[in-house]
C-alpha cells in the first residue's frame, strides 16, 4: 500500500511539472537603466577649444515617470486582455556622473504583460525634495576656465525614444530585457565648447556662476532650451549596458 501510494504521488508530481512546463509566462522582467553616453567612458568629461576648457562634474536628472507604449499595429497581441501601456511613476533621482557609482546606474525593474511595445517615454519632472534638484528637472555642474557653471531647466523634459537601430523588435514574451536609455553628454559638451569660444557663456550678475537656464538666468534662456531640446533629441535606447 505504502509503495502504491508513493507511486500515485510521484505520478501527480510528474504531471505538475509537466503542465508548469507547457504553461507559457504571461509576463516578462524589464529592467530600466540610465547612463551618460560619452566618447570612451569617462573620457570626454573635458571639452576644449583654443581659448577655452570645460569639464562637467555632475549630471543629476529626475525621473517623473516611465511609461511603454504598446503597439496597436501589432496582431499578435490586440486580442489580449492585458494589451495596454504600462505606466511606472517615480521620482527616480539619478546622478550619471557620480564617480563612486557605475557608468550605467540601475532605475528598476518591473513585470510587464506580453506585448509589442513601439517605445518608452521618460518624463523629467521637478525635484521635490530639499537639495540642489529642488525645483529643477535635471542640474549639469561643471567649470569654464574654472569658473563654475550650471545647466538646469525647471520645465518638464521628455524622452520618447526607441532602439537606434529600427529593425530590432522590443517585445516582451515571458523573457527578461534590459534597457538602457543613453544620454548624450557629447552632443552637450560640444555645444558648450562652441558657444563658450564665441565669448556666449558669461556670469550676467556677477555671482560666480555661470548659469545656463530656461529660466533666463545670466540671460541665457535661448542657450538653456538649445541644451533641454539636446537633452530630448539626442537621446537613445539600448539593451546593452
Amino acid at each position: 500500500y505504502f509503495m502504491k501510494k508513493m507511486s500515485i504521488l510521484f505520478s501527480l508530481a510528474l504531471l505538475a511539472m509537466s503542465c508548469t512546463e507547457k504553461e507559457a509566462s504571461t509576463t516578462g522582467n524589464v529592467s530600466f537603466k540610465a547612463s551618460s553616453s560619452l566618447t570612451s567612458g569617462k573620457a570626454k568629461l573635458t571639452g576644449k577649444s583654443s581659448v577655452s576648457t570645460i569639464v562637467l562634474t555632475d549630471f543629476k536628472i529626475n525621473i517623473g515617470s516611465i511609461e511603454l507604449e504598446t503597439d496597436t499595429d501589432d496582431d499578435a497581441f490586440n486580442n489580449m486582455p492585458v494589451f495596454k501601456d504600462v505606466k511606472l511613476v517615480g521620482p527616480f533621482l539619478l546622478d550619471l556622473l557620480d564617480p563612486n557609482k557605475s557608468l550605467v546606474q540601475h532605475i528598476t525593474t518591473l513585470e510587464v504583460p506580453n506585448a509589442k511595445y513601439e517605445d518608452i517615454e521618460f518624463n523629467f519632472v521637478k525635484g521635490l525634495l530639499e537639495g540642489d534638484l529642488k525645483g529643477k528637472t535635471y542640474l549639469i555642474n561643471g567649470t569654464i576656465n574654472g569658473k563654475k557653471f550650471a545647466i538646469w531647466s525647471d520645465k518638464e523634459v521628455e524622452l520618447e525614444i526607441d532602439f537606434i537601430d529600427p529593425t530590432k523588435d522590443f517585445i516582451v514574451n515571458g523573457n527578461d530585457i534590459n534597457l538602457n536609455i543613453k544620454i548624450k553628454l557629447n552632443a552637450i559638451m560640444d555645444k558648450l565648447v562652441l558657444l563658450s569660444s564665441q565669448g556666449l557663456l558669461v556670469d550676467t550678475d556677477a555671482d560666480g556662476i555661470i548659469e545656463i537656464s530656461t529660466s533666463n538666468d545670466d540671460g541665457n534662456a535661448s542657450i538653456g532650451e538649445q541644451i533641454r531640446k539636446l537633452i530630448e533629441e539626442d537621446s537613445d535606447l539600448d539593451d546593452k549596458d
